[in-house]
């Protein structure tokens, strides 16, 4: 009989063995197409240092870039209201179905 410091470290071993076995019975994902390949012949990109950034946030085109944006952001806004509106508008059931789910809340209400 195996000591009993030594049977969580058979137990760890066995399971670790059994996800291994396991896992090689899995089909490897298929990952082709899914990364865009590099170009060894491009340049990496440049690096922006931290004061190009601060002074780009100064700049003019971007107090428009904010407001186009912004801008944009209100009309979906607008779009997702009035899609809301035309969705509360439409009943979701139907005559029956409505008349049929009602009287089964004041069939569950009489019984309880």
């Amino acid at each position: 009989m195996p000591h009993l410091r030594a049977m969580p470290s058979l137990l760890t071993t066995g399971l670790i063995a059994l996800i291994l076995g396991l896992s090689a019975c899995t089909d490897r994902p298929d990952l082709s197409g899914r990364v865009a390949p590099v170009d060894p012949n491009l340049a990496w990109p440049s690096l922006l240092d931290t004061t190009a950034l601060a002074q780009g946030a100064t700049d003019e085109t971007a107090a428009a870039d904010s407001q186009m944006q912004a801008q944009s952001l209100e009309a979906r806004a607008a779009a997702l209201r009035s899609r809301a509106r035309r969705l509360s508008q439409t009943p979701v059931l139907s005559t029956s179905e409505r008349s049929l789910l009602l009287s089964s809340i004041t069939r569950l209400d009489a019984t309880q």
